[in-house]
């Protein structure tokens, strides 16, 4: 291996490092606990070196965002590929979102602005909610075969009623009461499906 390929494989891992860092020290004490500073002394490294990185936190945070959408796209294209009824597609979608949520609520937090977690971009919004190659969009344009319009406007309500149950639930419940609130969220997401078709 070259020098080149050395020093593109080393940057991978600082970056790589310093994301997990800040998550980490997130789940630990919360988002408004993270600075650069802080993950610089947790991996030893000098705060100017994460800046070669991220130039601010907002960035970090946005990479991190980024990252929380890309996992569960890619979630949603394999549950188009194993199921074929969209019904059951859009419910396992549903259950995929809860399930990393739960699982990543530190990275859930930076999707959404929730508990500490500010990111000012809105760059990756965009990215995510566009329709373009969207197989959640796709699942629902197959339940309801009308204008594109109708159904980019039930996507709207889908992201709403899904991302936004969530966001509520891990904002107003302590966590032992969410596996109560998972039969309310799947019983809204099988309600809305009902109502698409």
């Amino acid at each position: 291996m070259g020098i080149v390929e050395r020093r593109e494989r080393l940057r991978i891992q600082v970056r790589s490092d310093i994301v997990k860092t800040a998550k980490e020290i997130a789940r630990e004490d919360g988002w408004t606990a993270v600075s650069i500073r802080k993950i610089a002394e947790v991996i030893e490294y000098s705060p100017p070196i994460l800046y070669e990185y991220f130039e601010s936190k907002d960035k970090l945070l946005e990479a991190i965002r980024m990252e929380g959408f890309d996992i569960l796209q890619a979630e949603f294209l394999k549950i188009k590929t194993h199921f074929s009824n969209p019904q059951k597609q859009l419910a396992e979608v549903a259950q995929r979102i809860w399930v990393f949520a739960i699982e990543n609520p530190e990275v859930f937090q930076v999707m959404f602005n929730l508990e500490g977690a500010y990111c000012d971009s809105k760059n990756v919004y965009g990215k995510a909610m566009s329709i373009k190659g969207n197989p959640v969009w796709e699942m629902i344009a197959s339940l309801r075969p009308r204008s594109g319009e109708m159904v980019t406007k039930t996507y709207y309500e889908w992201w709403c009623l899904t991302y936004g149950f969530i966001s509520i639930t891990m904002t107003t419940q302590p966590r032992y009461a969410f596996p109560q609130a998972e039969p309310v969220y799947m019983e809204g997401v099988r309600r809305f499906i009902r109502s698409i078709m």
